[in-house]
């Protein structure tokens, strides 16, 4: 916020997935209605860069690559989110059952297509999706380091523009020194140049 006054900030929630409530599409929706009641409150049409750790970075990523058909999202800022839930690497998780049975509403999910595919971030990456910066730690337990290998391939492939920076740490050290400050930095530095463009 120190570095980004001109901008507005909204920490938003969202509802969780249990065994008889599907998360998605209830969590991208709630990202959906969020973003309608602050274009409402500001009364114009603001570009949104969503941010978030974990499962809301994953969240960031599957609203802006997927549901935001009319483009709003300018960026995403992913940080230790998972991108490709078929990645073998997750079986190791050992809540992967529950987010193969109960995250994603079998009936928000096209023909032909498995829930896990549906959920996952990199099936909707396309040339027009939003600019991405990730941040990954090298000795995280819970997302695997492979998540930044597969986001990364499929954002080149479709020639997003993107940053991918790893930390040293597990899953919850991206906000502990010295990792800290320097996503900071690496995300003002994203941004800036993003309005350059």
């Amino acid at each position: 916020m120190q570095k980004f006054p001109d901008h507005i900030f909204a920490n938003i929630n969202y509802r969780l997935a249990t065994a008889t409530s599907a998360g998605i599409p209830n969590q991208t929706d709630d990202i959906g209605t969020a973003i309608k009641y602050l274009e409402q409150k500001l009364k114009y049409n603001p570009r949104f860069i969503l941010l978030g750790n974990s499962a809301g970075a994953h969240l960031s990523m599957l609203y802006a690559y997927h549901f935001d058909a009319q483009k709003k999202i300018k960026a995403v800022v992913n940080i230790v989110g998972p991108s490709d839930l078929s990645d073998p690497g997750f079986e190791k998780y050992q809540d992967y059952s529950f987010v193969k049975n109960y995250l994603i509403d079998p009936k928000a999910v096209p023909t032909k297509m498995s829930k896990i595919l549906f959920a996952s971030p990199v099936s909707w990456i396309d040339s027009a999706s939003a600019p991405t910066l990730s941040y990954y730690g090298n000795r995280d337990q819970i997302i695997p380091l492979s998540q930044k290998r597969i986001l990364d391939s499929v954002l080149i492939r479709n020639k997003v523009i993107h940053e991918t920076y790893e930390f040293n740490g597990g899953h919850l050290d991206w906000d502990k020194a010295p990792n800290d400050l320097f996503l900071i930095d690496k995300i003002a530095t994203f941004l800036r140049q993003l309005d350059k463009k």
